[in-house]
């Protein structure tokens, strides 16, 4: 997967593939298995960058 920013427009775009590669080929079919992988990346990496910029902000206003 390529390194682009993780948006949650980008999360909800592979949402829907996967839910579209489940609707034709099956839930356990490899396509919607590593299609459920790439969006459990991308909602971690989501998930992350919020944790991270919610403590530099609490860090930036302990000064104030």
């Amino acid at each position: 997967m390529p390194c682009r920013k993780v948006t949650i427009e980008r999360v909800e775009e592979k949402r829907q593939e996967m839910i579209k590669l489940a609707a034709s080929y099956g839930l356990t079919s490899l396509l919607t298995v590593q299609a459920s992988q790439e969006l459990d990346t991308l909602l971690n990496a989501l998930a992350s960058k919020r944790e991270s910029d919610y403590f530099s902000l609490q860090k930036a206003y302990r000064y104030f």
